[in-house]
């Protein structure tokens, strides 16, 4: 026995022989492997898609963010070229695993029967380390490849496992039901099992009035036009059939052929980016859960158009904005061809894309759509299916409140017309699906006004939100001047609140949106214009403030629909300054005149109130106000000054002029003309110095730190005066006292 170390100690400097001789025949980078620089198009990358952190709902605005690893960017000239290392291997490189039983011939016959009692005796650490990650690797790749399912039992020739118990085939359903709710009622509308595992998921029980209506009928091959309130569930009504549709013709094929190139299978328009993201979301979350699934591609601005188009080329359901998407379009004559042999075309909130003079490029996309190639074709009947939704479709609804126009509504016939001149329909006569005709709002929706002066707007903006505390409120605007004027007004009355407008960069829209119904701020305010009125599903939002009297009564409906959503009660408010009363009156005709009708003649069921806000209460906010509006003009002023500066300055050197700040402004000011008064009140905003600023800063902390005293004396406290425990708890918001609710006149 002691001799047996001895005889292992001499294969082993053997070994170490024979290791030199192997490394003569082992691959030499520097001769046998070669490194060749290829060029290669853009598109043929081996483009991975990256995998972001689920902590980011919206992906920061990185829809789809791919990355390539491994290429170099050659600039030649005008041209940009991307080259790509290819290196080439010897055959035993590649098979090379570390010093296995059949390495090379010049092994020894104990140097084998060494290895085989003990592979790992000869093997430097660094080998070890080698060997062992490659096996990491090819387990790794091989749980990919492998479903991610429980291991089953080993079942003999009888099907008994190898535990002598036959495995449960019901466990995965048990399982399953387990992890959704009852989705029986979806069963009437003849959906797959994808649709109501993917529906019981979501937590759908049962399906919404206008999809239980407009969804057989899209399975049935009719084309659509669907009228529904806002909140109704419009989406999900043209998403199954589409998705049921992909499934019928796709889901039985394997990976490898789904990989394969083919026609979309539906196109939706969106008028905003925001919807747009909205729809691509609601549908993905659809198809979450399915083992088999549509490719989802949203198109839009301030993305990359290069990544857009790599995404259309396998895109099974694009979503966009008609003037991006024309412009992909229009740039690529194969994609315009794949997109006429969509099976399903869907246009949202239809009323906006279509009416005249806007979105010219939704015209020049449903005309290169029903273009045909061969001219000799009698029909030019398109074959797809074409789907229309929108919560309004009275074109007198999109007249403007102020200036001439017709009084009257058109009817749901002349509507009808106006589609057919403008959509190409596959049937003579589209089923007309209106779920809601009696009216536009919905059903838990409480409207109501509130009449001060213009410049009054911005304490009864204050009173209202004060009244309504911890309340997701929406505040609309027809400007991006009154957004950015005011959120920092709110922001310096310690009020949580965001701004939404279209100058703003597309992931600084998708930022605003997240935090504005991020469930950890329920009280948050969000500023916008009319691009947040369209067809955005946010949760929570329980009132809508009209800063500003829209310019259409349909706009109304769109506003006052992001609350009430889903048979939730929600309120909608308008400031309405003596100025725009002979609009308001528009609005009440145009809106709810002919709901009343429908009604029986109960007008006051469909009429807006008046709300009556104590006077008093009023007149203690002034002096917030009032100071949070000279801090936030001052620093307005401040901004736009020295953007106006920059930009005078830069067109004075291309000019080739000298320019001097305080003498062009001084030759402004002799000027008188319209905007003389804007501009003097800018200038003494801006001549606030840092200490007046400061000082009003602390007189207005000061002001926010004391609650509102209304008719309560603060030194004695009574039960029957004020609730201690709410005060206690900070329910009451910012009132020492009762204060009742705003008063219907």
């Amino acid at each position: 026995m002691g001799s047996g170390p001895k005889k292992r100690g001499a294969p082993s400097a053997a070994a170490n022989s024979g290791s030199k001789k192997r490394q003569k025949i082992k691959p030499v980078p520097t001769t046998e492997k070669k490194a060749v620089t290829v060029a290669v198009a853009v598109d043929a990358l081996p483009w991975n898609e990256v995998k972001l952190p689920e902590m980011f709902d919206d992906a920061e605005g990185f829809f789809g963010l791919e990355e390539v690893e491994g290429v170099e960017v050659v600039r030649e000239g005008t041209n940009l070229k991307f080259v790509s290392a290819k290196t080439t291997k010897v055959d035993d490189e590649e098979e090379f695993e570390g010093f296995g039983d059949d390495t090379v011939d010049t092994e020894t016959a104990s140097e084998k029967l060494d290895k085989t009692s003990n592979p790992t005796a000869t093997q430097t650490p660094k080998e070890k380390q080698e060997k062992k990650s490659k096996k990491d690797k090819k387990t790794k790749k091989a749980k990919k490849e492998k479903p991610q399912t429980k291991t089953p039992l080993k079942e003999d020739e009888d099907g008994v496992g190898s535990s002598g118990l036959k495995p449960n085939v019901f466990e995965a359903l048990v399982q399953q039901e387990d992890e959704g709710i009852d989705v029986t009622a979806w069963s009437e509308l003849d959906v797959s099992g994808n649709i109501l595992s993917a529906l019981s998921k979501l937590g759908f029980a049962k399906p919404t009035l206008i999809q239980s209506t407009a969804i057989p009928e899209i399975l049935a091959g009719h084309d659509v036009v669907g009228k529904a309130s806002t909140g109704s569930g419009k989406t999900l009504a043209f998403a199954i059939p589409i998705v049921e549709s992909w499934l019928d013709q796709y889901g039985e094929l394997d990976d490898d052929e789904l990989k394969t190139s083919r026609p979309p299978t539906a196109l939706i328009l969106s008028p905003t980016r925001e919807l747009a993201h909205q729809l691509t979301e609601h549908i993905t979350a659809l198809c979450k859960s399915m083992e088999k699934s549509p490719w989802i591609a949203t198109v839009t601005g301030g993305l990359s158009v290069q990544k857009q188009q790599r995404q259309l080329s396998k895109a099974d359901i694009i979503i966009g904005t008609p003037g991006r998407l024309w412009e992909v379009m229009s740039s690529s004559v194969e994609l315009s061809t794949s997109m006429k042999s969509i099976k399903f075309l869907v246009v949202d909130e239809a009323d906006r894309l279509l009416t005249d003079g806007h979105f010219k490029e939704a015209e020049e996309i449903l005309t290169a759509l029903d273009r045909q190639q061969d001219i000799d074709q009698e029909d030019n009947i398109p074959t797809r299916q074409t789907l229309i939704f929108s919560a309004t479709f009275a074109k007198g609804l999109q007249q403007k409140l102020v200036g001439k126009g017709k009084q009257g509504l058109l009817d749901d016939k002349e509507s009808m017309e106006y589609l057919l001149k403008k959509l190409n329909f596959r049937e003579d006569k589209p089923k007309f699906v209106d779920v809601n005709p009696i009216s536009q709002m919905a059903e838990g929706l409480t409207e109501g006004l509130v009449e001060c002066a213009g410049t009054e707007k911005d304490l009864y903006l204050y009173s209202l939100l004060l009244y309504h505390p911890n309340q997701r409120t929406l505040i609309f605007t027809n400007s991006v001047h009154s957004v950015h004027r005011l959120t920092p007004l709110l922001q310096a009355l310690n009020i949580p609140v965001y701004a939404l407008h279209s100058h703003m960069i597309q992931k600084a829209r998708l930022r605003s949106i997240e935090r504005f119904s991020s469930p950890k701020s329920p009280g948050s305010i969000l500023v916008a214009t009319d691009v947040a009125a369209r067809g955005l599903d946010i949760g929570g939002v329980q009132l809508v403030i009209h800063y500003h009297l829209p310019r259409s009564a349909d706009m109304y409906v769109h506003r006052s629909g992001r609350t009430a959503r889903a048979e939730a009660l929600g309120s909608s408010i308008v400031l309405c300054a003596p100025e725009e009363v002979v609009g308001m009156r528009r609005l009440v005709a145009k809106v709810h005149a002919q709901n009343a009708v429908a009604g029986g003649g109960n007008k006051s069921k469909y009429y807006m109130r008046s709300l009556d806000i104590d006077r008093k209460v009023v007149a203690r906010l002034k002096p917030r106000v009032t100071l949070a509006k000279k801090i936030a003009d001052s620093s307005l002023a401040k901004e736009k000054k020295g953007h106006d500066d920059d930009w005078v300055r830069n067109a004075a050197e291309e000019l080739g002029v000298d320019y001097d700040s305080e003498e062009f402004e001084a030759a402004g000011g002799q000027r008188k003309g319209r905007g003389t008064g804007r501009k003097l009140k800018e200038k003494e905003a801006r001549a606030l110095t840092k200490n007046e600023l400061g000082a009003l800063r602390s007189e207005l902390k000061s002001l926010l730190a004391q609650r509102v005293n209304v008719g309560v004396s603060e030194r004695y406290l009574t039960a029957g005066s004020v609730d201690v425990n709410e005060l206690l708890k900070g329910t009451k918001g910012e009132f020492l006292g009762q204060v009742d609710g705003i008063g219907m006149e």
